[in-house]
């Protein structure tokens, strides 16, 4: 079983164990990839990854692939190639795939991708009720070889700590100072006991008491400097750390975002926290427990080498209390952790749409939802506290044994005079310095490893590539819009089927362009592939006749502004949110001719502090003053071509006449109109109508009606 453990890959996300599986297979014949890789091969989804995923990429690494439908009987086949992928329904009601590594006379050796089961032995009757009888057969092919993916370290742990070396040695050298103080008021008790008490030195004993006041007074307020460093520190780490990831998250393409949960993003910030909490206790367990473990240790041993043995004898004792519980820890970290993500997403979700939640009357569905998910957090944060608690107890418990053996074997030296009383005492005080750093260095595996697996998750977005990396050309400029050019334009979503098909469009600068089509036609995906937020699967893009593909990101951005039916507003004030994005001085008189265009100055006017009013998320304002707003702050961006998708759809006939109207008069844009209203259509230079994802019809409003095809029927409907 050990041997395929070096092959078994765990799901880091719920929607993973598709390629999580597939990674297995992958790492048996020597090929190593990070999950992202595989998700984007196999195009894995919010939804999870289809067995035609697996499938394509299985064959992109270069193995054979078969799928079946069999059953039980599959696995008492002799020369069955294993190991192979199986697909599930997990406890009668989620859809799941597990590895088979090996298959015996009544049982199979499986592997979930599951990080809290593993690879476990199955009955096969137990196996035959949640199998769905499909399975993944998979052989290398003639070409394979084994590869491995250059994992660089996406964020270099080794850089954060060397930046703040000066504040971590501070922090040491505080600590040893504090150390040090409590160490010497050991010896203070040792000396009053054995030396001032006997021989009544009362001048001896005051100065020295007062000095030992003063003493403590200084390691109070050292003690208070070195929390507040500790402090800074983990600051300075949260901005390396945490900062890093919200800046990397911003540069990932939205196909990142549409394939996962928000819940699953934001987990990622606890992840964070752990590989902050485990580099602040490596780095003081490196520096001061080791330091402190040696010192306080020979201490010990000078003081009485009987006692100091009995206390080496307590070490491995220690070892075993928490190592032993190191699998399980780890176990129920990881479904704590997936648990808390999945119950996030489900908040942010219904929360999201709590309008349609109130609207079907839905509020006990959803809280039942969110409450099932929430007690699933509960018991397993119970039960990890339950076993947090079990360890505590046998730890103290050795512990007080310990003092207590120690205690007693002291009394016996006391009385046969090998060792003073105050020896004894001071002994036992010393004590606790030896044996807390000793469980830190122990206890640091379990963080350690705890790190580990958040890093894993964390790297899993860092993996992620930037969609401003791959521009190969990012030095090209485009001074001047002339023509977008779409040629042969194919799109789909996964391997689901295409969306847009062969799509042939040119856009030339100045005009003014309308799209229609019933709903699902595929007009906004359309839009979003000329603002580059999609890539197409087939064919190509140009902008004057530069591959789209080789100009950077952000300069696609500038020249095109898409504006989506429901545009989202940032809580503040208007002002702030016309000028979003706008990186330049703008005048006020520019602001009010935009805000006349889109016909919504009359309605700031009348708002209590006009453009200072504040609103949060938008709230206060109606749909139609949501979009115009929005449409105020694309005008103002200077962007000579707008994609306007339902952009006015909120707004009354007599008002979107006024904005369109308003728009077409505009000479130096481009404007792309998707609409349903066709009275929008009738007064554009162009309209393109679609059906099922392609172009059925393209022309002016006259020549349309003169042909009495698609967009005649549309406008007689």
């Amino acid at each position: 079983m050990f041997y395929y453990y070096k092959s078994y890959t765990s799901q880091v996300d719920e929607n993973d164990c598709g390629v999580a599986a597939l990674a297995s297979i992958a790492k048996y014949y020597g090929s190593h990839y990070s999950i992202s890789y595989f998700r984007q091969l196999a195009n894995t989804t919010r939804e999870g990854t289809t067995a035609l995923g697996i499938i394509n990429a299985a064959n992109a690494l270069g193995f054979k692939t078969k799928a079946i439908k069999a059953d039980i009987s599959l696995f008492d086949i002799k020369n069955l190639d294993f190991p192979l992928i199986v697909h599930v329904i997990k406890n009668n009601e989620l859809a799941h795939y597990y590895i088979v590594y090996k298959s015996y006379r009544n049982h199979l050796l499986i592997g979930d991708p599951d990080p809290s089961v593993k690879i476990v032995k199955m009955a096969k009757d137990r196996f035959a009720e949640e199998w769905t009888g499909v399975a993944l057969l998979f052989k290398p092919s003639r070409n394979y070889s084994p590869t491995n993916q250059n994992f660089f370290p996406p964020v270099s742990y080794t850089k954060v700590i060397s930046k703040r070396l000066t504040l971590i040695f501070l922090i040491t050298i505080i600590s040893l100072i504090i150390t040090l103080i409590s160490i010497l008021s050991s010896y203070y008790l040792q000396a009053t006991i054995d030396f001032y008490i006997p021989n009544k030195m009362f001048s001896a004993l005051e100065i020295i008491t007062f000095g030992l006041i003063s003493t403590f007074i200084l390691q109070e307020i050292l003690t208070y400097f070195r929390d507040y460093l500790l402090i800074l520190l983990n600051q300075k780490l949260s901005i390396d750390i945490i900062l890093a990831y919200i800046q990397h998250l911003f540069k990932l393409p939205l196909s990142f975002f549409s394939t996962r949960r928000t819940g699953e993003i934001t987990s990622r910030f606890n992840d964070a926290n752990s590989i902050i909490d485990a580099i602040a206790s490596t780095i003081l367990t490196i520096f001061l427990d080791f330091l402190m473990t040696i010192c306080v240790g020979m201490t010990l041993f000078f003081q009485n080498k009987i006692l100091f043995t009995i206390t080496l004898v307590g070490i491995p004792i220690y070892t075993i209390l928490i190592l032993s519980f190191y699998k399980s820890f780890k176990k129920m970290n990881q479904e704590l952790m997936q648990a808390n993500a999945l119950v996030s997403s489900t908040i942010i979700e219904d929360l999201n749409g709590i309008e349609t939640i109130k609207a079907l009357s839905c509020e006990e569905k959803s809280f039942k939802r969110i409450n099932d998910e929430f007690r699933e957090v509960l018991q397993k944060s119970f039960r990890l506290q339950k076993l947090t608690v079990l360890q505590s107890a046998l730890k103290k418990g050795t512990q007080q044994i310990l003092n207590v053996i120690i205690l007693w074997v002291g009394a016996k030296l006391v009385i046969s005079g090998k060792i003073s009383i105050g020896q004894l005492i001071t002994f036992n005080a010393l004590l606790v310095y030896f044996t807390t750093p000793i469980e830190n260095i122990i206890n640091l595996q379990n963080k350690i490893q705890s790190a580990k697996e958040a890093n894993n998750r964390l790297n899993e977005v860092y993996y992620e590539k930037s969609e401003f990396e791959n521009n190969q050309n990012t030095k090209l400029k485009i001074d001047k819009l002339r023509t977008i050019d779409l040629k042969n334009i194919s799109f789909k979503y996964g391997i689901g089927h295409d969306l847009l098909k062969n799509i042939n469009l040119t856009i030339r600068e100045g005009e003014k362009i309308c799209i229609i089509g019933t709903s699902g036609s595929g007009k906004t995906t359309l839009a979003k592939l000329i603002v580059g937020f999609q890539k197409p699967t087939e064919g190509k893009i140009t902008i004057n006749n530069y591959d789209m593909d080789k100009i950077n990101k952000k300069t696609i951005r500038y020249f095109i502004n898409y504006l989506p039916q429901q545009p989202y507003l940032f809580t503040g004030t208007i002002i702030e949110n016309l000028t979003f994005g706008i990186y330049k001085d703008i005048s006020q008189e520019k602001i009010e001719e935009a805000c006349r265009i889109a016909a919504i100055l009359g309605d700031i006017e009348k708002m209590p502090l006009k453009f200072n009013t504040k609103f949060s998320d938008g709230f206060g304002l109606s749909g139609g003053q949501k979009q115009r707003i929005a449409l105020v702050r694309a005008l103002l961006s200077d962007s000579p071509i707008l994609i306007l998708d339902e952009a006015t759809s909120g707004l009354d006939i007599q008002t979107e006449k006024l904005i369109i109207n308003n728009l077409l008069k505009l000479k130096n844009k481009t404007i792309i109109f998707i609409a349903h209203r066709l009275a929008i259509a009738e007064k554009t230079d162009r309209i393109i109508v679609m059906n099922r994802g392609k172009i059925s019809e393209m022309g002016s409003h006259k020549e349309l009606i003169s042909r009495k095809g698609a967009y005649y029927q549309l406008l007689n409907s």
